[in-house]
C-alpha cells in the first residue's frame, strides 16, 4: 500500500497546487473590488456631504444671543430684533424673509466649574441666499458687533466634517489677525 500512496502524492500535491492557486486568484479578484467598493464609497460620502453642505447654504448661525431673550418662542422676532440693530437704517430689514428660526437643539454643555458654557446658537434659515450673504458681509464688516450688551457673532452653517477641517486653520488664522494680513477660508477648507 505504501507504493499506492507515493503514486498518489503528485496527483494530491498537483489538485493542491491548483486549488491554492485558484484561491489566490479569488483573492486577488476580491482585493481588487474591495478596493473599488471603498473608491466608490469616498466619493458617494463626498458627494452626500456636499449636497447637504450646499442645502444649508442659507442658513446662518448666530452666536451669543443669550438663552430666554426671545421671549417664549418668538425666536423669529429676537432674530429680527439682532438684524436691525446690526443693518444700516437705510438698509432695512423689512424685504428679508426668515423662514425659520431655531435654537439648535443640544443641551446647554457646563465646564469643570458646573457653570453654563454659553447660549445656544440660533439656526437661522433664509428664503434667499443673498440676504445671508447680506447679514454675513455686513457682519463681517462691523467686526465686533453687541447686541443687549452682549457679543454676537455670524457663521455659516456647515457640517460637523467641514468645521473639523476649517478648524485646523485656527492657529494660522490667529497669527494672520496677530499681524494685521487679510485672510479667507474657502469651501470646503482652502485657507
Amino acid at each position: 500500500g505504501e507504493e499506492r500512496t507515493r503514486a498518489e502524492e503528485p496527483e494530491l500535491i498537483s489538485a493542491t497546487e491548483n486549488r491554492v492557486s485558484q484561491l489566490e486568484d479569488e483573492n486577488a479578484v476580491l482585493t481588487a473590488s474591495t478596493a473599488e467598493l471603498k473608491s466608490k464609497v469616498a466619493q458617494l460620502e463626498d458627494r452626500i456631504q456636499y449636497q447637504e453642505n450646499y442645502s444649508r447654504r442659507n442658513n446662518l448661525r448666530i452666536k451669543g444671543v443669550p438663552e430666554l431673550s426671545e421671549k417664549g418662542d418668538n425666536v423669529l422676532e429676537c432674530v429680527m430684533d439682532v438684524l436691525r440693530a446690526l443693518l444700516p437704517q437705510d438698509q432695512g430689514t423689512d424685504q428679508i424673509v426668515i423662514e425659520r428660526a431655531h435654537r439648535v437643539p443640544a443641551t446647554l454643555k457646563e465646564n469643570r466649574r458646573n457653570t453654563p458654557a454659553g447660549p445656544r446658537h440660533i439656526l437661522v434659515r433664509f428664503l434667499r441666499f443673498t440676504d445671508k450673504e447680506k447679514i454675513r458681509l455686513r457682519a463681517r464688516e462691523v467686526g465686533t458687533f453687541h447686541w443687549r450688551g452682549n457679543k454676537i457673532e455670524f457663521f455659516p452653517d456647515f457640517t460637523r466634517e467641514v468645521q473639523e477641517k476649517r478648524s485646523k486653520f485656527f492657529e494660522v488664522r490667529r497669527m494672520c489677525r496677530a499681524k494685521g494680513l487679510k485672510y479667507n477660508t474657502q469651501y470646503p477648507a482652502v485657507f
